[in-house]
């Protein structure tokens, strides 16, 4: 099993159309920082037009010559490249439907259901031959009208989800199908708030019909810094905090990969001090669980709720942070 040491690099997703901080630094000395901080795999969040190949943006040509005159999806070809050379596993993400917005629900009324599965098949099969392509993350944060198990097929994530992992497989059964969870949800599921992606509980009695050999659940969750959800105001806190994460998806981990596609904060650089408290105690749980595989978000700076890895200079990492993930994957600082 292969422990993967993750980090999401946004911005692919957005109206840039590029992965961010191309404007202040290097495409490759950012991948080279990457590996030597002990990250072996990056989360590639990405939206339809990309895949479409526009005209990107906020690039300084002069710092990255190498990229001038490709549109989005040639950039993402040599990036994804790039990735895969220097020895990172690839998650892509299809993060906004829009490029704008996180939509509830895997379609919207200008994207179809049939435009997504589209373009999942597209990645899957345009990045085939890239020996660390890992998986695609089917749809960020599944949330709002967004349920599992009610029967209702224009709503129910879990029947979607497996219509698009069909679709994969079949285009490249290579790869990995990473599921997110719901939010809440009005069956299978307690009443402690889940985040946008985080419940998987709905699996206890609505379990995916995805070949396990091919399923990762990938829940989100986050700490103060992101939304004062009421449990982060417990007297007990954080002592509270395992048995809602055990609830909310850490109970599948003795049968299936959980993967965490998104976590982190600001650890106490802005923000609520709590956040700090938040993340030390999810690695010590994530630590008990032997769930050690993650993709932290973010490597941007430019995240406004987390803070990244890299301070807003878009060069320096903040060391605490990358303590933090180096207590988790167990490794020495001097020794990634």
């Amino acid at each position: 099993m292969i422990q993967l040491r993750g980090v999401n690099w946004f911005g692919f997703e957005t109206s840039t159309h590029v992965v961010h901080g191309l404007w202040a630094r290097n495409w490759q000395d950012m991948i080279d920082q990457m590996v030597s901080l002990g990250f072996n795999a990056v989360r590639v969040p990405v939206c339809p037009d990309t895949l479409h190949g526009v005209t990107p943006n906020s690039i300084d040509y002069y710092k990255n010559p190498d990229l001038q005159g490709l549109d989005s999806l040639a950039l993402l070809d040599r990036i994804l490249q790039g990735l895969d050379a220097r020895g990172l596993y690839i998650l892509l993400d299809h993060h906004r439907p829009d490029c704008q917005w996180i939509s509830e629900l895997w379609y919207t009324d200008s994207y179809s259901e049939s435009d997504w599965i589209e373009d999942l098949v597209f990645m899957a099969e345009r990045y085939a031959a890239l020996p660390h392509f890992l998986g695609i993350d089917l749809k960020n944060e599944p949330h709002g009208a967004a349920t599992w198990g009610t029967g209702n097929i224009s709503t129910d994530w879990n029947l979607a989800a497996e219509r698009a992992a069909a679709a994969i497989n079949a285009a490249n059964p290579n790869i990995l199908v990473f599921v997110e969870g719901v939010g809440n949800n009005p069956v299978c599921s307690g009443n402690q708030n889940h985040w946008w992606g985080g419940n998987l509980e709905p699996q206890n009695c609505f379990p995916l019909n995805i070949p396990a050999s091919r399923l990762v659940l990938s829940p989100h969750v986050y700490g103060p810094d992101v939304y004062s959800q009421p449990y982060f105001s417990d007297p007990t806190f954080p002592d509270n905090m395992p048995a809602i994460w055990e609830a909310h998806f850490g109970q599948f981990a003795d049968t299936h990969p959980v993967i965490l596609g998104e976590w982190g904060g600001k650890y106490g650089h802005g923000g609520d001090p709590k956040d700090r408290v938040w993340q030390d105690a999810l690695v010590d749980y994530l630590i008990g669980k032997g769930m050690t595989s993650v993709f932290y978000w973010s490597w941007n700076p430019d995240s406004g709720d987390t803070g990244g890895v890299l301070q807003d200079d878009w060069q320096t990492p903040w060391a605490d942070k990358v303590d933090l993930l180096h207590r988790l994957w167990g490794i020495g600082s001097g020794n990634p």
